[in-house]
């Protein structure tokens, strides 16, 4: 891949993120999944991702990368006894790479 093309889907990545979330700010290491957005928003940007880049994400596992809505008793009692498992984080560099392989892949640790 060139650096015209990557330059250019950095570019249209960020567009989508702004069309999702409101989020201006973006860069490489930008988490996705720590914008505390919801999981509509969630859903959409995937779906999003999916069909303007063309990405086969049929091996994408959502829920180790982003939390279901919960009811706000549940959350509340989530803050007072945190769950021991963090989800993976998802940054803008992974997802250009998952852009220009064409389908998802787990990052590398």
């Amino acid at each position: 891949m060139n650096k015209a093309m990557d330059d250019n889907n950095f570019i249209l990545l960020k567009s989508l993120i702004k069309e999702v979330f409101g989020i201006d700010n973006i860069n490489m290491d930008t988490e996705i999944n720590m914008l505390n957005s919801v999981s509509e928003d969630n859903d959409y940007f995937i779906n999003l991702l999916k069909a303007k880049f063309n990405i086969d994400m049929s091996t994408f596992n959502y829920y180790e990368y982003f939390e279901e809505d919960e009811f706000i008793l549940f959350s509340i009692f989530r803050k007072i006894f945190p769950n021991k498992k963090k989800k993976k984080v998802l940054t803008v560099s992974h997802l250009l790479l998952v852009i220009n392989e064409g389908k998802w892949f787990e990052p590398e640790k």
